[in-house]
């Protein structure tokens, strides 16, 4: 297969709200037999000195969150695919700003419609180590790491990895997901797709329609409500389950009272 010629275009319209800096550039890449695409990407930054967490609303593409002990700036850096055809009624939105005492991040498009496929943002942010992370994603896989504040996710679908945090709650329809290095409790709510779950200080409470559940080192009880799935848990503080489904149920070095309902 071969390409045409890359296309540069230096040129787009650069909006700034207060207190936010951003930069970027656009690349046009065509293929044969591929749509028109259009790569565009944006810096921003926002001054977190004053701010207690962040909201995070985006809609298709990946999303990586790393937390920076000491930082005072949120720093993000966008990497948006979308149709390069002037007729499509795509619109890019893509803020960072302060509300109050807390960030609110938005990524997505407005959109009547697409030609073949559908636009995507890929989200990559330093943010600090104590910053708070409410997020609504809607698809694409989500990492989130070396985090010491809580942090609530509702995740559509797509992978989700989380190491580091405090209370760490997910509500999540679809996609794996992968927990670890948690000091408070964490609650989970599952439509589908394996769990795996270690190294927790605080109680666990899993409720998950299907796939298998994994659960190990935890220094409190564990709670878990399955639909379908084989579960298994190790060396955790007392383990609740108060539906298991179908499955195979496995547990070892329980240092507490068990309960199988």
């Amino acid at each position: 297969m071969s390409l045409r010629p890359f296309i540069f275009t230096l040129a787009f319209i650069l909006v700034f709200t207060a207190g936010v800096s951003l930069t970027g550039c656009i690349i046009n890449v065509n293929a044969a037999g591929m749509p028109d695409l259009d790569h565009q990407q944006r810096e921003l930054t926002l001054d977190s000195q004053d701010l207690q967490g962040l909201i995070a609303e985006t809609g298709a593409g990946s999303l990586e969150i790393i937390g920076v002990e000491g930082l005072t700036q949120i720093k993000l850096v966008a990497d948006i695919y979308s149709n390069k055809d002037g007729n499509d009624d795509s619109k890019v939105i893509l803020t960072l700003e302060k509300k109050a005492n807390k960030a609110k991040l938005k990524a997505d498009f407005e959109q009547s419609g697409f030609n073949n496929y559908s636009p995507y943002i890929d989200l990559k942010l330093q943010v600090p180590a104590n910053l708070a992370l409410d997020i609504d994603d809607g698809s694409g896989a989500i990492l989130i790491s070396k985090m010491a504040a809580d942090i609530n996710v509702k995740d559509g679908s797509g992978e989700l990895i989380i190491n580091g945090g405090n209370n760490v709650s997910i509500d999540d329809g679809s996609g794996d997901i992968e927990v670890s290095q948690i000091n408070g409790n964490l609650t989970i709510d599952d439509g589908s797709g394996a769990i795996k779950v270690t190294d927790i200080r605080g109680n666990i409470a899993i409720d998950d329609g299907s796939g298998n559940i994994e659960v190990a080192n935890v220094q409190s009880p564990v709670t878990i409500t399955d639909g379908s799935g084989d579960i298994n848990v190790f060396n955790t503080k007392g383990l609740t389950i108060l539906a298991a489904g179908s499955g195979d149920v496995k547990f070892n070095k329980i240092d507490g009272p068990v309960s199988m309902e």
